[in-house]
């Protein structure tokens, strides 16, 4: 069995390491399916409250595995264009569970985050990278176009304008100008980011996770809505919050000046 993408349930945190450092952790295509599998139980998990993605090694990822793209070189040009739309759509369901599961899920990013990683991290709704981390959208570099769903997640991470310089230009964008465009939450020193990224796991595990479930949707959803429909859902998630024991529990806390303690 391989194990260039190791995948665990560690209680209530999901756990996913892509696992090739002496190729910078480059996505092959046979990590593809396992991580969209992985990806689509966790989301119907309820025992588990987060995910966090991480790379072996010195790098988080290196993006696709472009050495394996020479393979197509003696293909014509409408072999090659049907070729990568299946390449292309069948990583897809990785983003749609990113960005639609119920559970947040945190980037862990130290050294190069380059090609189609800059859309996983733009599908995370927590980035925390090391202060030495480099994010580059290299695409344009070998000729191709941003996949990933890196032209749908970036821009609504850091602006149109801001993703529209970093993916036609391909310029390196170091941790601090993530940090400073929205791509990243926190930075922390190499020696930090491990701990800094558990602590975070562990404040939103201990969450309620129904507010958290419907914190994620209705924020995601607000991009794509108008005020109406908006005002709509947040009356239903706040409903369905109230009908959970969380929500008796975090008002009696509040009532009574203790802290409040969240089991479901």
């Amino acid at each position: 069995m391989s194990t260039d993408l190791l995948t665990q349930i560690d209680g209530p945190v999901a756990r996913i390491t892509f696992n090739r450092p002496g190729a910078r952790n480059a996505m092959n295509q046979a990590m593809v399916p396992k991580m969209a599998d992985f990806l689509e139980k966790v989301a119907v998990n309820s025992n588990v409250r987060c995910v966090l993605l991480s790379g072996a090694g010195d790098h988080f990822m290196a993006g696709g595995d472009v050495a394996g793209f020479a393979n197509v070189f003696e293909q014509s040009p409408e072999e090659r264009r049907t070729g990568f739309v299946k390449r292309v759509n069948n990583a897809a369901p990785i983003f749609r569970h990113l960005l639609t599961m119920p559970q947040p899920v945190v980037a862990s990013v130290r050294g190069a985050c380059a090609g189609a990683a800059v859309g996983f991290v733009s599908c995370c709704d927590f980035i925390l990278a090391s202060e030495t981390a480099l994010f580059l959208v290299a695409h344009v570099h070998i000729g191709a176009s941003p996949d990933g769903a890196t032209t749908y997640a970036l821009p609504r991470k850091v602006g149109t304008a801001k993703a529209m310089e970093m993916a036609l230009l391909g310029g390196k964008v170091s941790a601090q100008e993530a940090r400073t465009c929205g791509l990243v939450n926190q930075l922390h020193t190499d020696e930090e980011l491990d701990a800094a990224v558990e602590k975070l796991v562990q404040q939103i595990v201990a969450l309620p996770a129904s507010s958290v479930r419907n914190i994620k949707s209705l924020i995601n959803q607000s991009l794509n809505n108008n005020l109406e429909r908006q005002l709509e859902l947040e009356a239903q998630a706040f409903a369905d919050c109230a009908a959970s024991p969380n929500f008796i529990e975090g008002v009696s806390a509040f009532l009574e000046k203790r802290k409040a303690k969240f089991n479901m």
